[in-house]
């Protein structure tokens, strides 16, 4: 097993002494080895008389039945022994009946007279046969179970019916009743509506009748002034469009419909009847999402604007695609999520009802490493994943030689992104990415990211920064998303598979360096898997940062918004004199004079020391 393939993180770690040594420096030895003296066999003792009970009567009682002889209406019915039973059972369940003919709508009546009795444990089918003792002239005659037919079996049999023009057959041929198959004839347009509509598949009319009809009707309008629902189909202007989204809680929704009922004159309903409420109009109780950091109107404004800044940069080079200057294999997105060794340990596991769910081993959220990802529309295998660790580097080369070849690993004071580090990350992705063409970079609001020595390298080398609005990533970065939910989840799949190959999880003892080996091998691994699962081209075509023509295009993120190129506002905002196809080399020039420029004048401003001021 090489080091570069998926299986990566399943290789064993190289016990050296030089790992103690080196890792010294570091303080997240706590948060990750794992001292437990629990007693295993304690363990494997379980009380197996809580979940099984057993009768001493069950045998006894099979046993009795399989001698049962009942005579009904000139008919024998034999109960017979198990494998017998087994044998004579129909593949659906019914049982075997050789009596006269009766129609399938006949079957389903209940006629005492021809119940089978049988003894609640017997796990029997019985068999039906003549007194005359014609073995082979039977028929299948038993109850039918009910059963919920899906649309497309009512029409495969009102299909069924119109070739043949008999419902008896068709009933027979399809297992349901004459009654069944009239029902679904005179509904034969609502079926059909139901299949070419996204709703829910069911047709209306069952259930128990509203009581409550107004207030039903008061309540959800109350409700929607206070959350409106949002229509991914409108086509409505997006800045004059004003959503609210305020937070209803049961409890509210409760206190109105008392005030509503009090208004119409009749008692106040149920705490089920608000369930109900819920279920009948789509709504549910959910946890809220983090806070918006600006309005949802304004978020359209900045997102329309960043777009349109988009489309003016590919202007600014010679067109080389139907895009302009940028192909997809130019534009790339980057940015920074916190990454935990083991995965996100707080996620929900199966346990018992009504016990505590507690874990061996040591649970924490605390962040490990930061991960730098950098995706392209194509040709990702250019740029791997960055970790970052927290600490000043000073590793063994034998630690070094033990990472996953295609993960690089920078190391900070406090295990996050700064300047420097930046810096470090320009220089490799350049060296990744270096051609003639000119590059497109997109990247969040952070701090980091905004540095202005970093934007002016970055012009320098003929590439166009693009900086998502703040409080709009969410929305328009592709890395969150589409790439980041996906990577770590298969992360998470790729520690579960170390932790069942080297587990038990309190077992496993890890030093500070063997514990870098191994997130550099978990990252690889889910790495890998991601590329193979993400098409990165239809990520980036969704998102808008790639695109073949003027057409206007949706955000799934943002439902009710639509970007349209072809717009006279838009048309009117693009008519700059500066979009020129060479202002992104008018840029990069003045970014090289400005950099010049910057260091003639730290030198001039360098303190002289006595020995250059005795020179002469």
């Amino acid at each position: 097993m090489s080091m570069n393939d998926g299986e990566v993180h399943l290789l064993p770690l190289i016990d050296n002494n030089d790992f103690d040594n080196s890792s010294s420096e570091s303080e997240d030895d706590d948060s990750i080895e794992v001292v437990s003296n629990v007693d295993e066999e304690e363990n494997k003792i379980i009380d197996m008389t809580k979940y099984l009970t057993f009768s001493s009567d069950d045998e006894s009682e099979i046993d009795d039945n399989a001698n049962d002889i009942t005579l009904l209406d000139n008919h024998i019915i034999h109960c017979s022994n198990i494998n017998d039973r087994t044998r004579s059972s129909a593949p659906d369940g019914t049982c075997l009946d050789s009596g006269s003919d009766v129609s399938d709508d006949d079957v389903n009546e209940h006629h005492p007279s021809n119940e089978c009795a049988t003894n609640s444990t017997s796990y029997s089918l019985p068999v039906v046969t003549d007194v005359s003792g014609s073995k082979n002239d039977t028929k299948k005659t038993s109850k039918r179970k009910r059963r919920q037919w899906s649309i497309v079996e009512k029409l495969n049999a009102i299909n069924t019916f119109k070739s043949n023009g008999s419902k008896h057959r068709t009933a027979v041929e399809h297992g349901c009743t004459t009654a069944q198959l009239r029902k679904w004839l005179n509904c034969e347009n609502e079926l059909l509506n139901i299949v070419k509509s996204r709703k829910r598949r069911r047709l209306g009319g069952a259930g128990k009748k509203l009581k409550y009809i107004d207030l039903d009707l008061k309540l959800l309008v109350w409700f929607r002034e206070r959350r409106g629902k949002i229509d991914s189909n409108s086509t409505t202007c997006n800045n004059n469009l004003n959503i609210p989204r305020e937070k209803v809680t049961l409890k509210q929704l409760r206190r109105q419909g008392v005030k509503l009922s009090v208004e119409l004159n009749h008692e106040p309903p149920s705490c089920k009847w608000y369930y109900r409420f819920l279920s009948r109009h789509r709504l549910s109780l959910q946890r809220p999402k983090r806070q918006q950091k600006i309005p949802l109107t304004d978020a359209y404004k900045h997102v329309t604007s960043f777009y349109s800044y988009i489309r003016r940069a590919n202007k600014w080079g010679p067109k080389r695609g139907p895009m302009g200057a940028f192909t997809p294999r130019d534009i790339c997105n980057m940015d920074e999520s916190p990454l935990e060794l083991f995965g996100d340990q707080s996620k929900r596991s199966i346990n018992d009802i009504g016990t505590s769910n507690d874990i061996e081993g040591h649970l924490t959220n605390k962040r490990f490493a930061t991960l730098i990802l950098t995706v392209f529309a194509e040709d990702n295998s250019r740029v791997g994943p960055i970790l970052l660790f927290k600490g000043q580097g000073r590793v063994a080369a034998t630690e070094k030689g033990q990472y996953a070849q295609g993960v690089h690993v920078f190391f900070t004071p406090k295990g996050v992104i700064n300047g420097t580090t930046m810096d470090r990350y320009v220089q490799l992705w350049w060296s990744k990415v270096k051609d003639p063409h000119p590059k497109l970079m997109i990247a969040d609001s952070a701090n980091s990211h905004l540095n202005a020595d970093v934007i002016r390298d970055l012009r320098k080398k003929r590439v166009v920064v693009a900086i998502i609005p703040k409080g709009c990533t969410m929305y328009v970065q592709v890395l969150d998303v589409s790439v980041f939910s996906v990577f770590k989840n298969h992360y998470d799949d790729v520690v579960e598979e170390y932790i069942d190959h080297n587990g038990p999880r309190s077992k496993i003892k890890l030093t500070a360096s063997q514990s870098r080996i191994l997130c550099t091998r978990f990252t690889w691994s889910a790495w890998l898997r991601t590329l193979k699962t993400i098409d990165f081209r239809k990520a980036f075509r969704d998102i808008g940062y790639v695109w073949s023509d003027d057409s206007p295009f949706s955000l799934r993120t943002m439902p009710g918004y639509t970007f349209d190129p072809s717009s006279a506002d838009w048309v009117s905002s693009m008519n700059d004199e500066n979009d020129t196809e060479d202002r992104i080399d008018i840029v990069a020039d003045k970014a090289s004079e400005q950099q010049q420029h910057t260091q003639s004048l730290a030198t001039r401003s360098k303190q002289l020391t006595l020995f250059n001021m005795w020179k002469k």
